[in-house]
């Protein structure tokens, strides 16, 4: 099955307002994380427990906020979207993920015209329990590729390098070899990071080639941006809850008779941490802004950045707190066990994009003039 192609939009003026309709969005997704996610950093869920929180999520209507409007959607834009998913990120980092995983895959085929080619046309299966479309990152060499999986049977989007030519493709594993793929990390309830060797994968389902008047790695860069954006919100959203318990324990805890927001180091390593977090996602949302040809080096910078600071506040955090009493138990624990994952990913995505920027001189948009040089 094959898409018809992908168009590259002219961008629109970005603008830093946010719409009721989001604002709405956001608060809804923010309260579900709160009392359904945020608790699990603590915890692990029985799993009934976790199955109505999976039924919960899906109430959300993530699938109808990616649907473009004449197929009865909301078509939310990539920077919205963002901050939607970001909210996620107030439980573990893991669970986050399987509940939106199949958010950037989507994304790509709702801007590439190529909805038609999902395996499931329903997409509320998608976010349902039911089936997944999983986020893939190929290794610079071609080598091979990460697969973050939530249905170890399901298909998977990622990049591929043919005859000089970086494309699109949606692949799925191929059930005879089930050793082709070795899990680097099993996390709970299924969530699996698996690394392939493409050649051991099933023939592609799908290649999105470009059309008239855009070039062959359009469709494949509108991934990269997409899958960086998503672990982009995911890690933005977990530096900004670091930060808000960091704030919280250096009050509530006590070091010589003082707070430890008392004492001027610690006050310090907070006021270092909260700046980490503000500016990760004030990057976050200039990265996700339309802006033609230079998205894609935007996106590679802020994909760098993010990784960097989520690895050194997920370790600020465990030292703050094992410095000042213990860790187990809290919330930097958890995450400080899975951070370090999806930092890798977006990291690899961060590597991609910089491979794959426009040169000098190639427009990533057609249609747009280049800005003057200043």
């Amino acid at each position: 099955m094959v898409s018809t192609g992908c168009c590259v939009p002219v961008p629109a003026p970005a603008t830093w307002n946010l719409s009721e309709e989001v604002q709405d969005l956001r608060a809804a997704t923010a309260r579900f994380a709160r009392e359904r996610l945020e608790p699990l950093l603590r915890q692990s869920p029985d799993p009934s427990a976790w199955i109505e929180t999976i039924r919960l999520a899906a109430t959300l209507e993530l699938g109808r906020m990616i649907l473009p409007e004449a197929d009865g959607g909301i078509a939310i834009s990539r920077h919205d979207l963002a901050l939607v998913i970001e909210q996620f990120a107030a439980g573990p980092l893991e669970r986050a993920a399987q509940l939106t995983l199949s958010s950037p895959a989507l994304m790509t085929l709702r801007e590439c015209h190529a909805l038609d080619c999902l395996p499931d046309q329903d997409v509320d299966r998608y976010f349902d329990g039911t089936t997944s479309f999983a986020p893939g990152i190929a290794d610079l060499n071609g080598a091979g590729v990460w697969v973050l999986h939530q249905h170890r049977a399901s298909p998977f989007m990622t990049i591929q390098n043919r005859n000089g030519h970086t494309v699109l493709v949606v692949a799925t594993p191929d059930a005879d070899t089930p050793d082709a793929g070795e899990a680097a990390v099993a996390f709970q309830d299924g969530l699996s990071l698996v690394h392939y060797d493409l050649a051991a994968c099933k023939a592609h389902l799908a290649t999105v080639p470009p059309t008239a008047g855009t070039e062959p790695h359009d469709a494949a860069r509108q991934w990269l941006v997409d899958v960086a954006l998503y672990f982009g919100a995911l890690l933005s959203g977990a530096l900004q809850q670091s930060a808000d318990f960091a704030l919280s324990y250096s009050v509530s805890r006590q070091s010589f008779r003082k707070p430890l927001a008392a004492h001027q180091l610690v006050a310090s390593r907070i006021a270092d941490l909260v700046t980490a977090a503000h500016v990760s996602y004030l990057f976050l949302r200039r990265a996700a802004m339309p802006d033609g040809d230079m998205q894609v080096a935007t996106v590679g910078q802020m994909a760098r950045h993010v990784a960097t600071e989520a690895l050194d506040a997920s370790r600020e955090l465990v030292q703050l707190c094992g410095g000042h009493g213990y860790v187990e138990g809290l919330p930097p624990a958890a995450r400080f066990q899975t951070m370090h994952w999806f930092a890798m990913l977006l990291g690899k995505v961060g590597q991609a994009l910089a491979a794959t920027a426009p040169a000098s001189g190639e427009t990533e948009n057609p249609h747009e003039q280049r800005r003057p040089a200043r």
